[in-house]
């Protein structure tokens, strides 16, 4: 029997710049990660959205392996963000939010999450996701965060990534985690930490790589016609990967490669179109 994933994570309501156009689009870590996922295995979703989003998110998360039951309705709007992503440097160039229902969410996971035997914390305050970690019985726990928890914040987010055993960062936040720039050493310096078994490093263009204490493994990225928009491809590689290792109940360094793979072709899908046109086969470019 497939093992099955849980997510703790965000809805976004995005106001999206890239060279292909400016855009509003559904999104977050919360709606993302599960699309990769149900390919594969049931996820459970936990977070909160407003009342002015949650039909259209419901019909986005319309799959028979996406539970609903942790999406709390609140009747604040939505997070709004806003972002221009630089496609010369890979990075957001420019971004603001309005946090709308975030600070009201009561992060308690539902009793079928908790049970859960995969785990996602996506990357959301560190207080939050330590919230939401001492809830899960999962075997296997991955996280996510960001530059401005990691610097504001660091040993919180230390913290956090002790408890997990795959953690999902970038080159650019694992050197701001550990003041070393090349991340192959940076990576397999983090292995061991607490329960800390394998890191991916997402690396936008360049493909990704998951450091283990005995190998690295990086691929490169799977081709695409163009890139419309980057948003979400970070937490659709999470899904892949997590999605995977649910499938085959499996998470040794053999099946991380594996996984890996499985997580950069979810990624690809991700950037084809504005939100998630891409993951769910709606493109509407």
């Amino acid at each position: 029997m497939t093992w099955e994933v849980a997510v703790a994570g965000t809805f976004h309501n995005d106001d999206l710049t890239t060279p292909a156009g400016r855009r509003d689009a559904l999104g977050g870590s919360a709606v993302y990660f599960p699309l990769a996922v149900a390919r594969y295995a049931p996820v459970h979703v936990n977070g909160i959205v407003g009342s002015d989003t949650a039909p259209d998110f419901r019909r986005i998360l319309a799959h028979p392996g996406i539970d609903l039951e942790g999406m709390v309705v609140s009747t604040s709007p939505t997070f709004r963000w806003h972002a221009v992503h630089d496609f010369e440097r890979w990075v957001t160039s420019d971004e603001s939010s309005e946090p709308g229902c975030d600070p009201e969410w009561d992060p308690v996971l539902t009793e079928r999450s908790r049970r859960a035997e995969v785990f996602f914390v996506a990357s959301m305050d560190p207080t939050l996701q330590r919230a939401v970690l001492d809830q899960s019985a999962a075997a296997l726990i991955g996280a996510d965060s960001m530059t401005v928890f990691i610097e504001r914040r660091p040993a919180e987010v230390r913290s956090v990534i002790e408890c997990v055993d795959v953690l999902f960062l970038t080159a650019t936040e694992l050197a701001a985690l550990t003041g070393e720039h090349d991340w192959r050493v940076s990576a397999t310096a983090l292995c061991g930490k607490g329960r800390l078994r394998a890191v991916v490093v997402k690396q936008g263009p360049l493909g990704a790589a998951c450091v283990t204490a005995g190998q690295i493994v990086e691929r490169p990225a799977a081709p695409v016609a163009v890139v419309v928009d980057p948003t979400g491809a970070g937490d659709a590689l999470a899904g892949g990967f997590l999605g995977f290792v649910a499938k085959v109940e499996r998470s040794d360094d053999v099946t991380f490669q594996s996984a890996l793979e499985e997580g950069i072709r979810c990624a690809a899908e991700a950037i084809i179109d504005f939100g998630t046109g891409g993951l769910s086969g709606t493109r509407a470019v």
